[in-house]
């Protein structure tokens, strides 16, 4: 049953943008994003991490004013002094949707996926991670504000393990 579901998943995936491939040819709705990062720990999180600084990459595909997106990035959290798990390293892999309001000036976004979490008590776990923001375009940039996690330990604490990210970067339409 698993097997059957990540199959269809699949199949509907490739189908999609080989159907969005061929109308973004002509309408060319197709943009390239990069951002730096700066995080702000919440909850446990705070307990134990000072902030992060990071870097993002990804691409948008869609119509009219919803795109769905993929992205790939890149965290270092600086643990607190005396904390036993040292820096946090979070490499996430995430798909999910912008949606662009008031004449594709502001957006929302929802994304989810798989994280790769790294410290001095617990090496590469595969955790589940999403975020959810509201952001701007502005010409060329992109200003956004997402709250962000990732569930599971952190090497020194359970539960959800989230942040807020404060981001700014380039968006290139092709």
């Amino acid at each position: 049953m698993k097997r059957t579901l990540i199959q269809s998943s699949c199949l509907f995936l490739l189908l999609f943008f080989g159907f969005s491939m061929q109308k973004l040819n002509a309408q060319k709705l197709v943009f390239l994003f990069g951002h730096g990062i700066y995080d702000a720990p919440t909850g446990s999180m705070a307990n134990y991490y000072n902030y992060g600084l990071g870097v993002e990459g990804g691409v948008g595909i869609g119509l009219n004013k919803t795109f769905l997106t993929g992205t790939i990035g890149y965290t270092n959290f600086f643990n607190k002094s005396g904390s036993p798990a040292g820096d946090l390293k979070y490499v996430p892999i995430k798909v999910g949707l912008r949606h662009y309001l008031v004449t594709k000036l502001l957006f929302f976004n929802l994304n989810a996926g798989v994280a790769s979490v790294d410290n001095k008590l617990m090496s590469g776990s595969a955790r589940f991670t999403a975020d959810a923001g509201l952001g701007a375009k502005v010409g060329p940039l992109d200003l956004g504000i997402n709250y962000d996690g990732f569930a599971g330990t952190n090497g020194v604490s359970s539960g959800w393990n989230s942040w807020f990210s404060f981001k700014a970067g380039f968006r290139i339409g092709l």
